[in-house]
C-alpha cells in the first residue's frame, strides 16, 4: 500500500479564514473634520462626564439629590445646574424628576 502525502493548507488562505477576515476600515462615523472633542462638548456635557466617571452608575441619583438640595436652599443656578447633568444623563428620569418638583420650581423661578 502506498502512503501519500498531502500537506496541510496554508491558514492565511484557507477558505474559512478568508470568511473570518475583516474588511479595511472604512472611515469613521463620528469623525469630526479635524476639531477636537472637547471643542464640540458644551460645559454642562463635560460636566456630566466628570460627575459619571466620579460616581459611575449612581451619577443620576446623585445628580437628582444635589438638585433637590439646590431647590430646598433656593439656589436656582444650581438647581438648573444639577438638573441639565442629570438630563445629559438620563433624559427621561430628569424629566421625571421635573414634573414631580415642578412646584419647587415654580417657587424659585416666582
Amino acid at each position: 500500500m502506498t502512503v501519500r502525502f498531502a500537506s496541510a493548507r496554508c491558514a492565511v488562505r484557507s477558505p474559512l479564514a478568508r470568511v473570518l477576515s475583516r474588511g479595511k476600515i472604512g472611515a469613521v462615523a463620528n469623525d469630526s473634520a479635524g476639531r477636537e472633542a472637547r471643542e464640540i462638548m458644551s460645559d454642562t456635557t463635560k460636566a456630566a462626564l466628570r460627575h459619571f466617571a466620579e460616581h459611575g452608575l449612581r451619577a443620576v441619583p446623585v445628580a437628582l439629590n444635589n438638585a433637590t438640595l439646590a431647590a430646598s436652599a433656593a439656589q436656582e443656578e444650581d438647581y438648573r445646574h444639577w438638573v441639565g447633568i442629570a438630563r445629559e444623563l438620563d433624559a427621561g428620569a430628569a424629566a421625571r424628576f421635573e414634573t414631580l418638583r415642578r412646584p419647587v420650581e415654580d417657587r424659585l423661578i416666582g
